[in-house]
């Protein structure tokens, strides 16, 4: 395609490694030099969800959450959510977030989007960057487009967070469970142990669409992921070997609850009010008080 004169090609190089020039980069730079580009105004340089719908809202949103130092439930269990600085830091998590939504950078249906709507909008070319929790982006193209796999998109690293520091990058854990009163419980054992013995759920996971990573950081220590040849595996793999490890609230804190503010859609809630009616500030009290009221239920 032929560019305007003037036009400044952008290249990969370009993408600052700090956080906020990061998001600054793909709303103030390439977006703008895109729709020149293309004459086209419906094309944004970010895709992030903001809507109650999507899971994505959310589990992005707590990329946010981790790169502002916000986490309300320490590693060791602690539950923080009452102190000033912790409020203080939802407060510009939160904002940062939705900033996006207010500045133009990501579609106004976003506002409403589904979990598939970051994906379809990639596909079609609408946004030019997007995170998402899988590889399933990438590898819907895979077949049909495979130019566009190889050559077209890439697979990029998060910044570093507010202090210069890589931050833990969110992960989803499936838990296998088994009826302790079952009838057979001790084949349902027998199962689970094959599973996970020789590497068998990896080779799972090889085959059933390459989306997710293994839990286990030794099987990734294999050719299929660390293909130099494949560049979206390959710096997934290698980003996730490289940070720290994310904890999970309920988990360390042995509260089942915090499961139920992720169920009720809490912090989704949050973020679609302050794109839709309300301050950052407001949003982020009223959530805390829903999080205060369903850890004491």
């Amino acid at each position: 395609m032929d560019e305007p004169p003037g036009t400044r090609r952008i290249h990969l190089a370009d993408v600052p490694r700090e956080w906020d020039a990061f998001w600054s980069f793909w709303c103030d730079q390439v977006q703008p030099a895109v729709r020149q580009a293309l004459g086209r105004d419906d094309v944004w340089g970010i895709g992030l969800p903001m809507s109650v719908q999507a899971f994505d809202t959310q589990f992005e949103f707590f990329h946010f959450v981790a790169a502002n130092q916000a986490d309300y439930v320490t590693r060791d269990g602690k539950l923080i959510i009452d102190e000033p600085e912790i409020r203080r830091r939802l407060v510009e998590a939160i904002e940062s977030y939705t900033a996006i939504y207010r500045k133009g950078c990501t579609p106004p249906g976003s506002a409403t989007w589904g979990d598939i709507d970051n994906n379809r909008q990639f596909h079609a070319q609408a946004v030019v960057m997007t995170p998402n929790e899988t590889l399933s982006i990438p590898n819907a193209l895979k077949r049909d487009r495979p130019e566009d796999y190889y050559e077209n998109t890439a697979t990029i690293e998060w910044p570093l967070d507010r202090r210069g520091e890589p931050f833990p990058i969110g992960g989803l854990i499936y838990p296998a469970v088994v009826f302790k009163g079952g009838r057979n419980l001790g084949t349902a054992r027998e199962f689970v142990r094959f599973l996970v013995a020789d590497g068998w759920l990896t080779h799972y996971l090889n085959f059933s669409g390459e989306r997710f990573l293994p839990t286990i950081s030794k099987l990734l220590d294999q050719p299929f992921w660390l293909d130099p040849r494949d560049r979206h595996r390959m710096a997934s793999v290698m980003q996730v070997a490289s940070r720290p490890l994310a904890h999970n609230y309920d988990g360390v804190s042995g509260n089942w609850r915090h499961a139920l503010v992720r169920q009720q859609h809490v912090w989704r809630t949050a973020v679609h009010r302050i794109v839709t009616e309300v301050s950052p500030e407001q949003a982020v009290d009223e959530a805390i008080a829903r999080i205060k009221q369903i850890l004491s239920d």
